[in-house]
């Protein structure tokens, strides 16, 4: 379960908004298997733009839920 964002206390309450918040930005070349996923407060969704990457989607929530950040948007 995605947890609201720690930054701006912006909360996913429909389906569309979650599916442009969680979501893979890279494949392995070789395996084909998603390497990498990101968790974006999407500005144009009314959120700051705090992004949290993880090497799964389960690591990438996890590191969310605990508050973490690896980059912010300057809007």
């Amino acid at each position: 379960m995605l947890e609201p964002c720690t930054q701006c206390g912006k909360s996913w309450n429909s389906n569309w908004e979650l599916i442009d918040t969680l979501y893979p930005s890279r494949r392995d070349p070789h395996t084909g298997e998603f390497s990498q996923w990101n968790v974006i407060c999407q500005i144009h969704n009314r959120g700051c733009g705090r992004t949290v990457y993880g090497t799964t989607k389960e690591h990438a929530v996890e590191r969310w839920n605990r508050g973490e950040t690896d980059e912010m948007s300057d809007r």
